[in-house]
């Protein structure tokens, strides 16, 4: 594995900071009395030993060391979500722009993502940044959050670009918005990979340096 930029850019912030990083864990978690997937679809198709990948609880996994990274180099950050619950979308925008009604932020959209049908084992792989078309800030921050996470995961994947796209936490966020889709489950060996203490080092590297070049950048 290739040494993180955080040596190098992860100096704590000093001076009052300017973005608020609001991050969402995308879809649900696990019910902790029935012990089961709150959301449908949204995960791997079984491997061998009877293992499922559930996107939602990944996203919720990687959130929490995300946050302990930022924390630890001083930026601020808010989990928007917060439960295991599947929360509406428009609720979780609903939360977000009350916040950056309140301070300067930046949305981050934590996904994986798909390819098939979701019963069979798929080919497509990789890492991609989504911003809302036609919004130039957020596509400012996409390219920071794309050339950290190229570095991070050249070696090991696909890097899938810059794309835009209507979702609708991009497009109805009133503040810089970018969703990461941060390899594919449907995808066999990468999905193992995801699981590996390894690739989750790598989102948080790219993820938390994007957030430094972001507040000492833009």
């Amino acid at each position: 594995m290739k040494t993180s930029k955080a040596g190098n850019m992860a100096k704590k912030i000093s001076k009052k900071n300017r973005f608020l990083f609001i991050l969402d864990p995308g879809h649900g978690g696990i019910n902790p009395t029935k012990q089961e997937y709150v959301t449908s679809g949204k995960r791997s198709p079984k491997f061998d030993n009877g293992f499922v990948l559930y996107e939602g609880v990944e996203n919720r996994e990687k959130l929490k060391r995300i946050m302990d990274g930022m924390r630890s180099v001083g930026l601020d950050c808010i989990d928007i979500v917060n439960t295991w619950r599947d929360v509406p979308l428009p609720k979780r925008v609903e939360k977000a722009n009350k916040l950056a009604g309140e301070r300067e932020c930046i949305y981050v959209s934590l996904h994986s993502d798909a390819y098939g049908n979701g019963k069979d084992w798929t080919s497509p792989k990789g890492v991609t940044v989504f911003s809302f078309k036609g919004s130039e800030k957020s596509r400012e921050v996409a390219k920071i959050f794309g050339d950290n996470l190229k570095y991070e995961f050249e070696d090991v994947t696909n890097y899938r670009g810059l794309k835009e796209s209507s979702f609708y936490v991009l497009r109805y966020t009133k503040c810089r918005a970018v969703l990461l889709e941060l390899g594919f489950h449907t995808n066999k060996y990468e999905s193992q990979l995801m699981i590996t203490e390894e690739w989750t080092q790598r989102v948080v590297d790219g993820v938390v340096n994007s957030c430094l070049q972001c507040e000492k950048e833009l």
